[in-house]
């Protein structure tokens, strides 16, 4: 196999007979996302269904000490950490963990490819809510730092349903050819996933439109996440870097009304949240 083509034909083969396990999102991760979202839970709820996962709990507690989340004194329990944070930051968090989760399970062929995927995840989800809080928009914050979280996840699926072909298929399974079929299939695959997961359609048409051309530009999350994506490239947090990509003259920077000083101090908290997410790995 010469290029993408032959790979991208078994893959959608695959997907065509239901021969392939999808990532299927963490049920307690899920409900309360969506018991948030609806306004149906309280904080004895959340502490609830979390304390019967004890690492969750750990981790949550983790996170929600860490300089990103940090208030005023440190949540020393997870009934804390809830009060203190909020459902929506809460919420937020428990879908970081669950989505870490996913990347952290194979120990296949793609295991390193899946490290550097989850650092530029993590880097676009932390960048995407200081960058909404930033401006203003506090109350897209929350849904920024989601969508950061779930705008690759197609690829995430992709390098599974990749690393199956390999056990079975003659393949070319070089960087190059990965690499293409990554970029071709991401958004329309990782749209099709998360309607799958019945998560809302604030989140597909973020993973939708993340590459497209023509965008909606008066959807300020997707604007948010396409430019901190972005960002993210230049600074070298991404499994396609591109450190010439020019941030100041994207159509992004300039819908968002971003100066200078606003990218640099963007691509400092980058810089930082990929500092962080390195020493956490």
């Amino acid at each position: 196999m010469n290029d993408a083509v032959p790979l991208i034909n078994l893959i959608d083969e695959r997907l065509a007979s239901g021969n392939v396990e999808l990532p299927v999102l963490d049920e307690t991760a899920a409900t309360i996302h969506k018991k948030v979202s609806e306004n149906s839970i309280d904080a004895e709820g959340i502490v609830s269904l979390l304390e019967q996962d004890p690492i969750l709990v750990s981790e949550i507690l983790r996170m929600a000490n860490s300089s990103f989340f940090a208030g005023l004194s440190e949540a020393r329990n997870l009934k804390e950490a809830t009060v203190r944070l909020g459902n929506k930051q809460i919420a937020s968090i428990v879908m970081s963990i669950s989505q870490k989760r996913m990347y952290s399970a194979s120990a296949g062929l793609f295991q390193t490819r899946l490290r550097q995927l989850w650092m530029h995840t993590s880097v676009v989800s932390l960048g995407a809510r200081w960058l909404a809080n930033s401006l203003g928009y506090r109350t897209l914050a929350d849904e920024a730092f989601v969508a950061g979280l779930l705008h690759d996840v197609g690829k995430l699926s992709l390098l599974r349903i990749i690393e199956d072909l390999a056990q079975t298929e003659s393949t070319n399974l070089s960087d190059e050819v990965v690499g293409a079929t990554l970029l071709q299939l991401n958004t329309s695959h990782g749209a099709k996933l998360l309607k799958m997961w019945n998560l809302p359609d604030a989140f597909v048409s973020v993973v939708d439109q993340l590459d497209a051309k023509q965008f909606d530009e008066n959807n300020l999350t997707l604007v948010i996440v396409r430019l901190v994506d972005k960002a993210s490239a230049v600074e070298g947090f991404s499994d396609f870097p591109d450190p010439t990509l020019a941030l100041e003259s994207l159509p992004e920077t300039e819908i968002l009304n971003l100066s200078d000083v606003d990218i640099a101090e963007l691509r400092i908290v980058i810089e930082d949240a990929g500092s962080g997410t390195k020493q956490a790995a």
